[in-house]
């Protein structure tokens, strides 16, 4: 329904609300008019996200993955840490952690979905199993 600002006048002039209140009234419902279009659209360009079996399944592989980076980190850590020396681990494990960071954080800011940040997770989750299967396949 569109109401102009002649309908708001007729209204005045039988009495259903005051002269001095028909601009303020006129410029509440343009704008609510305009925040309702926008919404509209935003709803448009940025369906709902899909819930169900998919999100369960892509979290519990990034909990999985974590838990194996856990997993395969301390076997890394003990075997490592005898090798360098713990200070040197620390500061590695601080570039890993630093660089993880700073990518998932690069992804975040251009926009990137959640399904490549997952995959990120998984794949820096990854490294310390392949850089403990490259130490068995060498020894």
């Amino acid at each position: 329904m569109t109401i102009r600002r002649d309908d708001l006048v007729a209204a005045a002039a039988a009495g259903l609300l005051q002269y001095r209140q028909v601009d303020p009234l006129l410029v509440y419902l343009l704008q609510r008019d305009i925040t309702a279009k926008r919404q509209a659209m935003l709803d448009q360009a940025h369906p709902r996200q899909y819930k169900g079996l998919h999100t369960v399944l892509s979290f519990l592989l990034a909990v999985l993955a974590v838990v194996t980076a856990a997993m395969f980190g301390v076997l890394f850590s003990s075997r490592t840490a005898h090798a360098m020396g713990n200070s040197a681990w620390a500061v590695l494990l601080f570039l890993y952690l630093a660089g993880g960071m700073a990518l998932v954080a690069w992804f975040r800011k251009r926009g990137y979905g959640a399904r490549i940040r997952l995959l990120l997770a998984v794949v820096m989750a990854s490294v310390p199993l392949a850089v403990v299967a490259l130490q068995q396949v060498s020894a």
